[in-house]
């Protein structure tokens, strides 16, 4: 323990120079973000592995997600006024988008698990525009695209029976367990294809110009010039968990740390740096209660604990209340609120809602308005 203590005090103190804007996580689960993203300790969907690898030692299930698409857009819905008698000019179209992050996302995470151990192919796109200054205007260009897998495995020991909670529609009673203590460990290994563009760009200055007007006939040379790069690089994912399981009741811990140390990309194509995947430490609880027709839970986080950033930005809550077939979801992140509902019918589910997260540095200073969609199409779960 006092090792573990140990390696745990000198990561924070390696990276507690990290800054965020954006806190940037490989994968995220389209439910945990409408929950605040407060998971590490109540990772129990399809996203387990990108969480704690220790939540797998709560599954006593055969779990398959073969079709699962996930969308992001910004939340325009919040600002009607600015997309009406929308101008054709580009002039025009500059001022109105002026200072506005422009978000949009696809991917999937198609997976299994069988117990305690589980498998993730992934592919997730997500590009970000802010075009900033009436005087002199520039564009922030983030966009990065991955691709690969992720394995894990969780052990687990002590007297608590596993908790699981079903759908009584699907005619499956839930899953209680016995009372009592069980404490999990999990690793997951992951390999990352990564791809991006990631700069600031002046719209009247000489790189942007002169980079168009050298490579107009071919956009590979054009994003090459700007800084477009490939690469590849492996990560590791540790965690833990420990819980109470009283009958239709938990109380579990958690924490992980993900992307041990950082995970480093190798290019393969460009000459521009490949943005890192930085490390993040994060620690959780959380509460639920499963009363067979309705269950709610409760989470809390604090995370990522080795970026420095303002306290409230590390606070994320989510709460979520089961009924047959609907999830309603809530969630506090970063100082903002999230929303949204999962519908669960058999062979299919959809999530969808709104989140916002926080781009500048201080907490509220610039919020990103966010919605989501989430499909799974042809879910089975077999009991071991």
């Amino acid at each position: 323990m006092k090792s573990t203590l140990g390696i745990v005090a000198s990561l924070l103190i390696f990276s507690i120079a990290l800054e965020a804007k954006e806190v940037r996580y490989l994968i995220r689960s389209p439910k945990a973000l409408l929950m605040g993203d407060a998971f590490t300790s109540h990772a129990d969907d399809d996203f387990t592995l990108f969480y704690n690898p220790a939540g797998l030692g709560r599954s006593k299930l055969v779990e398959l997600r073969p079709i699962n698409p996930d969308f992001g857009f910004s939340n325009v819905l919040d600002d009607l006024d600015r997309f009406e008698d929308f101008p054709k000019g580009a002039p025009g179209i500059a001022d109105r988008i002026m200072g506005y992050p422009v978000y949009i996302h696809g991917g999937a995470t198609p997976g299994l698990k069988f117990g305690p151990i589980a498998f993730n192919l992934f592919v997730s796109s997500s590009t970000s525009l802010v075009l900033r200054n009436r005087v002199y205007p520039q564009i922030d260009v983030d966009y990065r695209l991955d691709r690969g897998f992720s394995f894990g495995y969780a052990y687990s020991f002590g007297q608590g029976g596993k908790f699981e909670k079903r759908n009584p529609f699907e005619g499956k009673k839930s899953v209680k367990g016995t009372d009592g203590v069980r404490t999990s460990i999990g690793a997951a290994v992951k390999n990352i294809n990564r791809q991006g563009l990631v700069g600031s760009f002046s719209l009247f200055g000489s790189t942007l110009l002169n980079a168009i007007n050298e490579n107009k006939n071919d956009i590979g040379l054009l994003r090459d010039s700007l800084g477009y790069s490939k690469g590849m690089g492996w990560g590791v994912d540790i965690g833990v968990e420990h819980a109470y399981v009283m009958g239709s009741s938990e109380l579990a811990f958690g924490a992980s740390i993900l992307d041990v140390g950082g995970t480093k990309f190798d290019r393969t194509q460009g000459t521009a740096d490949i943005p890192d995947q930085d490390m993040f430490i994060n620690t959780g609880v959380s509460w639920r209660q499963d009363f067979f027709l309705l269950d709610y839970s409760l989470a809390l986080d604090f995370k990522p604990l080795n970026v420095d950033m303002p306290f409230m930005r590390k606070v994320h809550f989510g709460a979520e209340l089961g009924l047959p077939i609907v999830r309603v979801l809530f969630g506090f992140s970063e100082g903002y609120i999230s929303y949204g509902l999962e519908v669960d019918i058999w062979l299919i589910k959809v999530t969808a809602g709104f989140y916002s997260v926080e781009l500048g540095k201080d907490l509220k200073e610039e919020q990103g308005k966010r919605a989501l969609l989430y499909v799974s199409l042809l879910e089975f779960d077999f009991d071991l």
